[in-house]
């Protein structure tokens, strides 16, 4: 196991050729619902792309906002943003506002990211050169600010631990899934998959059961990280909106194809007995030896990728952390059972 997510880390990170590689034309998609409050940092991010001006369109889609979200991007708009407000969807929740904003999108490339994200300026540059490799769907890595909260660096090392087994699965080949924060694909792809209309079991699911469906086709999926790509999203600020998020994401697992289900239910069991076999310590001191394993594991991991995925946490906090998302992987998965999905 370990050294298969090394050899999948790896491939991942090596990073791209430009000058193999060329500028494409991209209409990025952004659907919002009463997001004023973090409108105006992602205006800021979007305004510093570095990306030839004539090459991008942005579209924002508004799905219903009650708010002021609209006045202040009426107040604020670039000459190549865009912005729609869609009533008759196609599909339910967010679904229908990106399924609305690729239909009105003039170039082949479609990036999505979220109203509550900041992309780095480099970022529409590693999807164009991702997706000139040859690659049909191709996804990036977004930290959540970790914040001072327990509950926001509870939620951004789970985010942290997520990517990483999103990076090393498609590194090896066998994609599960990502985030639609940092995420694109050919628009041709998006019609090849019959848009969004097989991934309906949950609200969720743009992205990973997006995936799913790239998958069947035998689609290339890959994933990028370079330097100055990452998009920034802010980690929840309090329990309810946590188990709320995971929530959305748990019951979205639920559809995965089988292969990967039994693949993530392998890879956590491994990982949960480790952490709770220290409890049977005062049977044996054998049952020391896999959560020791595990823990040292789990820093050696974590220390590789953090010049590549530049998490801040310490060494205290990644040995408090780990064994409190093991946890709450169980609380989530039980949640998730019981609350009712919805999009805002």
């Amino acid at each position: 196991m370990i050294i298969l997510i090394m050899m999948g880390l790896n491939r991942v990170f090596q990073r791209t050729k430009a000058e193999k590689t060329s500028i494409e034309n991209i209409s990025l998609i952004i659907p919002f619902k009463n997001e004023k409050n973090n409108i105006p940092d992602l205006l800021a991010a979007l305004n510093k792309l570095d990306y030839p001006s004539d090459k991008y369109e942005i579209i924002f889609v508004n799905d219903n906002s009650s708010d002021e979200s609209m006045l202040m991007l009426d107040k604020n708009l670039s000459t190549n943003y865009k912005v729609f407000s869609v009533t008759d969807k196609k599909y339910p929740g967010k679904k229908g506002a990106l399924d609305f904003g690729i239909q009105q999108a003039k170039f082949e490339i479609i990036a999505i990211t979220d109203a509550d994200c900041e992309p780095e300026p480099y970022w529409l540059k590693s999807i164009s050169y991702k997706i000139s490799e040859g690659s049909d769907v191709v996804f990036g890595y977004s930290p959540l600010k970790a914040g001072i909260k327990l509950v926001s660096k509870i939620s951004a090392f789970e985010n942290l631990r997520n990517y990483i087994l999103y990076f090393f699965s498609a590194g090896l080949g066998i994609p599960y899934s990502a985030t639609s924060r940092s995420f694109a694909f050919r628009k041709e792809v998006y019609f090849k998959l019959n848009g969004y209309s097989n991934t309906l079991e949950t609200l969720s699911g743009d992205d990973d059961l997006f995936i799913r469906e790239a998958v069947k086709q035998r689609l290339k999926i890959a994933a990028f990280r370079n330097g100055n790509d990452l998009v920034y999203s802010k980690a929840s600020d309090s329990f309810r909106d946590y188990f709320n998020r995971k929530s959305r994401h748990l019951k979205t697992s639920q559809h995965y194809l089988i292969r990967h289900q039994i693949m993530l239910a392998v890879w956590h069991t491994i990982n949960i007995a480790s952490v709770y076999s220290l409890l049977l310590f005062f049977v044996s001191n054998w049952f020391l030896l896999p959560f020791t394993i595990k823990m040292i594991f789990d820093l050696l991991l974590t220390q590789k990728v953090k010049s590549k995925l530049l998490h801040d946490f310490s060494l205290y906090e990644v040995i408090f952390l780990q064994p409190v998302y093991e946890t709450f992987l169980i609380i989530n998965f039980i949640n998730s059972l019981f609350t009712k999905d919805k999009w805002k």
